[in-house]
């Protein structure tokens, strides 16, 4: 028979699948949406205007995620969850039904409080805060498998939904999904995942700003931050330089998202512990970092030599490959480094403190 444990964990991951599913359903789909929006601008024009937008929603989740990291350490994982699928399901509605790229802007401000993966990673980080690095990192690994399970198939399947003419099918299958997870976060037990300690003086999120300022976390903290900075600049022009640069529809540029998620997903399940415990978290984070700086020069020069061949339909193809590779490797290289400072910072914090510190990271 199952453990309640057991239970709770499978939702959780039930749910990191459907939210990682529901988020990427419309990624391949947008640099074309916003062209259609923008009454016949150019190639240079919709690039901007792409890039604001993402702008615009990392800077909405850079509010949103200490906030839902202070909630989850106040209210606990079922109210948590919730509200983040609640304001998921908002922003795909308003999506859905966009016809001007205010609309547009105005789906990504629903996203503020759209951090299921913070829900998710804060519960496995807690109920780890006491066990062994290679533990934690074995741990953090499934959820990231679970997670890039739906990140895997959602690229593939909103890329095919986008060449069947209408753009906006995507987000309505987001919103059912978002909607239903919902209904599954109900069954998530009550009250926190995570010890309360009446000893603490700061509270909210003027705690996660407290955890920041300690010796020992600030530095990773940054790392991760600068991190994150690096990863929001690649995942926005990523895109643009395979439709614009390269020529991909949205449902090959979906193929290619999803095999880096594959791959993300295959070292996540089997290879983040041993290398951990082989490595050490603290090695194995600068690994990552080197190996991922020399993926991003390398993926800009590779690009490069596929655009030398627009206009000649084979040595494109070929040379395409050389860039889908080097993304497959730049997305393990980004996991392998988020993954080790995730391992240190949550094991320099206590067990009630997970979310307030998870909220920074993200």
């Amino acid at each position: 028979m199952p453990s309640d444990t057991d239970t709770t964990v499978g939702l959780v991951l039930l749910n990191v699948v459907m939210y990682a599913f529901a988020y990427q359903l419309q990624r391949p789909v947008e640099p074309f949406l916003i062209k259609s929006l923008s009454e016949g601008a150019d190639a240079k024009t919709v690039a901007k205007t792409y890039g604001r937008l993402q702008s615009f929603f990392q800077a909405a989740q850079t509010i949103g995620s200490p906030i839902v990291g202070a909630l989850l350490d106040k209210i606990g994982a079922r109210y948590c969850s919730v509200i983040v699928f609640l304001a998921s399901a908002s922003s795909y509605a308003i999506l859905a039904s966009s016809t001007t790229l205010s609309h547009l802007f105005l789906s990504k401000l629903a996203a503020t409080l759209q951090a299921g993966f913070l829900v998710a990673q804060a519960g496995v980080a807690a109920a780890t805060a006491t066990a062994p690095p290679t533990v934690r990192a074995a741990a953090l690994g499934r959820l990231t498998t679970a997670y890039t399970i739906g990140a895997t198939v959602g690229p593939t399947v909103g890329g095919y939904l986008g060449t069947t003419g209408d753009l906006y099918r995507g987000a309505r299958l987001a919103v059912g999904v978002s909607l239903l997870s919902t209904l599954l976060s109900l069954g998530l037990p009550k009250g926190t995942w995570v010890r309360k300690d009446s000893d603490k003086t700061s509270t909210g999120i003027w705690r996660s700003f407290e955890i920041a300022r300690r010796p020992n976390v600030r530095g990773l903290l940054l790392v991760k931050v600068l991190g994150s900075v690096a990863s929001s600049m690649y995942g926005t022009t990523y895109p643009l330089v395979l439709t614009t640069d390269l020529g991909l529809n949205a449902q090959t540029l979906g193929f290619f998202m999803s095999a880096s998620s594959i791959a993300v997903a295959i070292l996540g399940a089997f290879g983040m512990a041993p290398l951990v415990g082989f490595f050490g978290p603290r090695r194995l984070a600068r690994y990552g970092l080197a190996a991922r700086a020399g993926l991003v020069l390398l993926f800009s020069v590779l690009v490069g030599y596929a655009a030398d061949a627009y206009g000649t339909e084979q040595a494109l193809a070929h040379r395409t490959t050389y860039v889908c590779h080097a993304s497959v490797l730049h997305a393990l290289a980004a996991h392998v480094l988020a993954t080790s400072l995730t391992t240190q910072t949550t094991g320099l914090v206590a067990a009630d403190e997970q979310g307030a510190l998870l909220g920074l990271e993200h």
